[in-house]
């Protein structure tokens, strides 16, 4: 009977090491792509496109749809 159960644990710890190996194997590579994406494509050196617009011209066209038309009236006067 103890034998059964030696085979039982041996077979369960050694399940578990290569289920844990192969899973390690391929979350390894995911990692690795992933990063290579990261360090080779050009669009990571690309400056945000916040920073390319200019902000000046954007302003006062995001005033005037904020403002209410009680605001826009007064200010014709």
């Amino acid at each position: 009977m103890w034998f059964w159960i030696m085979i039982g644990v041996a077979s369960f710890l050694g399940l578990s090491l290569v289920i844990g190996l192969a899973l390690a194997r391929i979350l390894g590579t995911i990692g690795r792509e992933i990063s290579g994406v990261y360090e080779t494509d050009d669009w990571a050196m690309l400056p945000p496109t916040r920073e390319a617009r200019d902000t000046k011209e954007d302003h006062p066209e995001e005033v005037e749809a904020e403002s209410s038309p009680v605001d826009r009236s007064m200010q014709r006067r």
